[in-house]
């Protein structure tokens, strides 16, 4: 068997993407999870998908899922006129390069989009954008859960015992190490990648990684942002 990986928010960063991905040397052998939030904020969201997409091409198990930003996008496409789109995907999301000439969402773009799983299922693993509500009756079906939720409290019952992964939640980097070292029941993996300058809500010098994690071997794998 080969590696079982994975990979969180990269927000249109294509270039640190690319560099992880050469750092990890990726083989058929190997599965790769996405857990979503591809696009926005970055530069180069179209360079994201692009590079996902070849990647699902190549090798037989790649496996990327939802994550908030993607369905806001697909939600957005539908319920907005045509002008407040534009104006949502050019100055709210910074993903101008998703559009076609007719400022619609590319067709290539949108079918991967609304192909994505909300979460994936292991014998030993659950891999989700943010996270479950166990509060509800069918966390696996509270789709604002799965994509939104913040510190949410872990229900080993409704979790099956099984660790769960997520990102969506931009965790220094020291407590993301600590988690996996006490062996935690959900391990975040969301270093907030694109935060590479001072912020009002985070402490941006100890954010800024886009991180790889071992699911078998507990390593992580991570490259500094190189986009912004």
């Amino acid at each position: 068997m080969g590696r079982r990986l994975v990979i969180s928010d990269i927000h249109g960063c294509s270039k640190t993407l690319t560099a992880l991905l050469e750092k990890i040397n990726l083989s058929e052998d190997d599965t790769l999870y996405f857990l979503g939030d591809y696009i926005d904020r970055g530069p180069d969201s179209s360079g994201v998908l692009d590079i996902i997409i070849d990647l699902q091409k190549t090798y037989s198990a790649i496996f990327p899922l939802m994550g908030n930003h993607e369905y806001q996008m697909l939600q957005a496409e539908k319920e907005y006129d045509e002008k407040y789109f534009y104006f949502y995907v050019k100055q709210l999301a910074k993903s101008k390069d998703l559009l076609n000439k007719k400022r619609k969402l590319r067709k290539t773009y949108r079918k991967f989009m609304e192909s994505l799983p909300f979460f994936i299922e292991t014998d030993d693993f659950f891999m989700v954008h943010a996270g479950f509500d166990f509060k509800k009756k069918k966390p696996f079906k509270d789709i604002d859960g799965i994509l939104n939720i913040r510190g949410f409290k872990y229900d080993k019952e409704k979790a099956k015992g099984k660790t769960i992964i997520i990102g969506h939640n931009p965790t220094e980097f020291h407590k993301i190490e600590k988690k996996i070292k006490k062996n935690k029941k959900i391990i975040y993996l969301d270093n907030g990648c694109i935060y590479t300058k001072p912020h009002k809500l985070y402490d941006y010098t100890k954010l800024g990684k886009l991180c790889c994690y071992n699911l078998d071997t507990r390593e992580l794998i991570c490259r500094k942002n190189i986009d912004v």
